[in-house]
């Protein structure tokens, strides 16, 4: 895919940009993915999860399935806004889709068009044409919701950190993307402060919500490895309600299926403690890795176990599952799955 596509829409961000620039500000962004950095963020998972868990039980009670994307993304979105720019909204709570979500659907769209289709390859043709005026005005939907959620935060850049963690909050990826210089002691300036925000916007939210639905989809077809990974979210929590950050990595047959969410479903595949570098690479990999795979795993880890906890997933097989291969793959018609309350006690 020609990735100068996508430069109105995320900008000239990780994503997108190459050579010098590229790799200046990985380097500069490298920290905001620290797992120090990342320990707070479970909290957010967890609090984010209850906010679905209790629209599901609402449903439950009534028989009435849930739609996985739909939720999910309502649920990623949430997550990503207070982690990256400490913003609380109710995305989960409006009962429609989210503005800044359909126009993620709709950019994404776009883009596979012009790749698709010769004409709209060129700039002037594209410009000029009905998709082309549709696709701006949904660029000026997803930037303004960032500006709206970063709104605020660009107050005295160099004390920001420290001030932060004197009131004992949480670091979040706007306060490294203000405060992170180079070298020679340069930050970033405006315009990339803007695209690498529009970047993880997407990024982390898109992304992770197409993989934890397949995740429930792929579980609820195959019960057997549901109940497995029900077992062992058990086992860790102990008692427990929620997962911690020290919980993450015992898990470990909860993680196989998440990896395996997109192939034939085989999780044991992943077992071998000896694995090629490139025997999974969804993150990419070499260099140009995702630099936000940690926080996308620990997220799918959380809201996996926490959707397990509560509730049996059962597919709805009458429901059409058609795979949607956009820049993301997505269920052209979303996931219906049934869902039966478990005691509060698993």
């Amino acid at each position: 895919m020609g990735y100068h596509l996508l430069l109105p829409w995320l900008g000239d961000g990780l994503l997108v940009s190459n050579g010098p620039k590229w790799a200046r500000n990985r380097r500069l962004l490298t920290p905001a993915f620290h797992y120090e950095i990342l320990k707070p963020y479970v909290d957010v998972y967890n609090s984010c999860s209850e906010v679905l868990l209790n629209k599901w039980s609402a449903l439950a009670k009534k028989n009435e399935p849930v739609m996985a994307f739909e939720s999910v993304s309502l649920l990623t979105l949430d997550v990503v806004l207070q982690c990256a720019f400490s913003f609380k909204s109710d995305c989960q709570d409006t009962g429609t889709r989210s503005p800044y979500i359909q126009g993620v659907y709709d950019l994404s769209e776009w883009v596979v068009q012009r790749v698709m289709y010769a004409p709209y390859q060129s700039d002037l043709v594209f410009h000029l044409s009905h998709d082309g005026k549709k696709f701006r005005k949904a660029c000026k939907v997803v930037h303004d919701h960032s500006e709206k959620a970063s709104g605020g935060s660009k107050m005295t850049e160099g004390t920001l950190g420290a001030s932060k963690k004197a009131q004992g909050k949480y670091l979040d990826f706007l306060d490294i993307l203000l405060t992170a210089v180079d070298e020679e002691g340069r930050g970033l300036s405006d315009l990339d402060v803007r695209n690498e925000a529009d970047t993880f916007m997407f990024e982390g939210h898109d992304t992770t919500a197409s993989g934890i639905s397949w995740t429930l989809y792929l579980l609820a077809k195959h019960p057997e490895h549901q109940e497995k990974c029900r077992d062992e979210i058990r086992t860790v929590l102990d008692g427990r309600s929620h997962l911690e950050f020290a919980d993450l990595p015992k898990l470990q047959y909860t993680p196989l299926c998440i990896k395996e969410a997109m192939k034939e479903f085989n999780p044991l595949r992943f077992s071998s403690e000896i694995l090629h570098p490139y025997a999974y690479v969804p993150f990419s990999a070499g260099p140009r890795n995702c630099i936000g795979q940690n926080f996308a795993i620990n997220e799918e880890k959380v809201v996996v176990s926490n959707i397990l906890r509560r509730f049996e997933l059962r597919a709805d097989d009458s429901h059409c599952i058609e795979m949607d291969p956009k820049i993301i793959l997505r269920a052209k018609y979303d996931i219906k799955l049934h869902l039966k309350p478990l005691p509060s006690s698993t």
